[in-house]
């Protein structure tokens, strides 16, 4: 009679613990699940961010780009007139070095607007300078800007490939991205929204995991266990029943 209470209580003890690592079992598979769509979240979130930056840049360069253009003719306006300038002061420097009338003060007054004249067709040719390299930087910026957003909707693609393998995503979370920049941009938002709909349901479950662990735990244990992981009951259950 003995022996077979014993039976009876190491079968209760072994019925309990496969419940525990039952438990412990799903509780690692949500947790997994978890993981990977909070991961596709944040890469599908990090790729409608750069898409919408990406396509802001790309819709101011056009202003950008016709403001060097007015800036390089000022320059150049300028610079024509510099050159003008320059010959004039060149000239009156001419005459002020032959003339015995004018004197040190008039060849002075000479020798000050032609170093003027100088400095500023030098300043009108540094500004050209300047202002087409801006003007090369910003084609060459578009260029990159472009073929980074290539490499996004390759991305986006990879990344969509995935969500239509993980579970309980809606039909329009499944949906593929377009080519365009303001299409990566909407089917980000879309994603986003579903994905977070199944990591919500996930993080739900979980915790209907964990409240039944806890209360597997006090039952066994006798005492409250409220706010304890699943394999921290797990642990507390097995060397209660194995008398460790």
């Amino acid at each position: 009679m003995l022996g077979d209470n014993r039976a009876v209580t190491d079968a209760r003890a072994a019925a309990l613990l496969a419940h525990a690592e039952d438990l412990q079992r799903r509780d690692d598979a949500v947790a997994a699940g978890i993981d990977a769509v909070a991961g596709l979240l944040g890469r599908a979130d990090g790729v409608k961010k750069r898409a919408a930056a990406i396509l802001e840049v790309l819709a101011a360069l056009p202003d950008e780009l016709a403001r060097t253009d007015e800036a390089e003719a000022e320059a150049r306006r300028r610079q024509e007139v510099a050159r003008s300038e320059l010959a004039d002061a060149e000239r009156r420097m001419e005459e002020a070095s032959q003339s015995r009338r004018g004197g040190e003060e008039a060849r002075a007054q000479a020798q000050r607007e032609l170093t003027r004249a100088r400095e500023e067709l030098a300043d009108a040719g540094a500004r050209i300078v300047r202002v087409v390299a801006r003007r090369r930087e910003l084609v060459d910026s578009e260029r990159v800007l472009r073929a980074e957003a290539d490499g996004l909707a390759v991305t986006a693609r990879d990344i969509a490939g995935e969500i239509r393998e993980t579970p309980r995503v809606s039909e329009s979370g499944r949906e593929g991205p377009g080519e365009t920049l303001p299409a990566l941009v909407e089917w980000g938002a879309r994603v986003h929204a579903a994905l977070f709909v199944v990591r919500g349901g996930l993080e739900t479950e979980r915790e209907r995991i964990v409240q039944e662990a806890n209360t597997l735990g006090a039952a066994v244990l006798g005492e409250q266990l409220a706010g304890s992981s699943v394999a921290l009951v797990r642990k507390r259950l097995e060397g209660h029943l194995q008398g460790t």
